[in-house]
């Protein structure tokens, strides 16, 4: 019986060939299965970390720190020369409630920046006195007194401010007046 090596070593060939394809297809299918993986636990870390930051921003401290930068800082500021020389200048920063607003938003704005915490999160639960906050500390300049004293002062709270308001522009609401809904109701046809 003569042997056609030949023949054999095509079906040896066509045999390896389909050995490989069935590797490449078990790989894809694990790359699949660990991306799969990967995602689940970046979701997972990133569900953590935003119920965290969500406990840290309804803290009765961050609360009644965004009310008094609010409600009271521009009065403390002219009323109290001390007051206003020690926020200005950095000094005994510890009796200055404002702070930990500025402080939780820079945090807050690394994470983002850094891809740490999802943006379109952290803007959905936004609290309007932390772009509040931003705007009465530049109003009153303490955002340029602090970056005389050091130029990147205030740059993530910034950052994030500015991500948060090209968010808003893209996701606002249209208004809703009880009058332009009577307009629609009278154009819908009566049965």
């Amino acid at each position: 019986m003569l042997m056609n090596w030949e023949a054999i070593a095509a079906v040896a060939s066509a045999f390896s060939s389909l050995a490989v394809v069935a590797a490449i297809l078990v790989a894809v299918r694990q790359l699949r299965v660990g991306a799969a993986q990967v995602d689940h636990l970046r979701r997972a870390t990133q569900l953590d970390g935003t119920m965290k930051l969500f406990a840290l921003l309804t803290t009765p401290e961050q609360g009644e720190a965004r009310h008094f930068i609010i409600e009271e800082l521009a009065d403390r500021c002219r009323a109290d020369p001390v007051y206003r020389d020690e926020l200005f200048n950095l000094r005994d920063i510890r009796a200055h409630r404002e702070f930990e607003v500025g402080k939780l938003m820079e945090m807050i704005g690394i994470y983002v920046k850094h891809g740490l915490l999802d943006p379109e999160i952290v803007f959905d639960y936004w609290i309007p006195g932390n772009r509040q906050a931003w705007t009465i500390f530049q109003s009153l300049g303490i955002v340029a007194a602090h970056r005389s004293i050091s130029p990147l002062m205030w740059e993530n709270f910034e950052y994030l401010v500015d991500r948060y308001d090209r968010w808003f522009a893209d996701h606002r609401p249209l208004p809703v007046h009880p009058e332009s809904q009577n307009e629609v109701v009278a154009d819908v046809p009566s049965a």
